[in-house]
């Protein structure tokens, strides 16, 4: 019997141990810009409500060239972790270490262990030029190579996002409503073109937005 009472109590722990396990990811985002990046993710954190400690949004302390993100992304990982998933955010614009940084993260991918031995998935949120286009085409669409001062130019016409600013803490909110458009062309680009081709229009921010979105429809 007792013998019994000993294997209940051993399933027991395993069923709690069990119902505390998370029921997403955690993950570290490493942006390139310390605010205009920041200030979008870290909004979708706080209007879903998600954990800051196990959703970590920040900039990048190396620079903002694309291979100092990843490797201070990297490194950031390396000093606890205590993450399951590492994401680097980061513009085509005229980096000189843009297809590096591309590899680097490729080479990264799988090749970390976190805290509890599992293989940590490492992808690249490239945009082509910048991260505006990502909030351009929630108004219209973007077949063609764009320079980053067009993007900015067509965002603040009367039809598209006449409010938007740099740095502004409110562009999901004032955006959040188009996400499946955006979504939608940010894939008909990927379709189309890779974050390797030249100046072709190209996102994977929506990507990102939909993990944390999918996070946020757990709870």
């Amino acid at each position: 019997m007792a013998k019994h009472h000993r294997f209940e109590r051993q399933e027991d722990r395993i069923a709690r141990k069990a119902g505390r396990k998370r029921p997403y990811d955690r993950m570290l985002i490493v942006c390139e810009g310390a605010k205009t990046e920041v200030n979008y993710f870290t909004a979708i954190r706080r209007e879903k409500r998600l954990p800051n400690a196990d959703i970590a949004i920040v900039p990048s302390d190396y620079g903002t060239a694309p291979l100092q993100i990843v490797e201070y992304a990297i490194d950031r990982f390396e000093e606890t972790r205590a993450f399951d998933r590492v994401y680097v955010v980061f513009d085509r614009d005229d980096h000189a270490s843009y297809h590096n940084a591309l590899a680097k993260a490729e080479a990264t991918d799988q090749a970390l262990k976190n805290d509890l031995k599992a293989k940590v998935p490492f992808k690249a949120i490239p945009s082509v030029p910048n991260f505006e286009l990502w909030v351009l085409l929630h108004f219209r669409d973007v077949l063609a190579p764009i320079h980053r001062d067009t993007v900015y130019a067509e965002l603040k016409k009367p039809a598209a996002y006449p409010g938007y600013a740099k740095n502004s803490p409110t562009v999901f909110q004032d955006t959040k409503e188009r996400i499946p458009e955006a979504t939608a062309r940010a894939e008909g680009l990927r379709a189309q073109f890779t974050p390797h081709d030249g100046n072709e229009p190209y996102t994977d921010v929506d990507v990102l937005t939909g993990e944390l979105l999918k996070i946020a429809a757990r709870f």
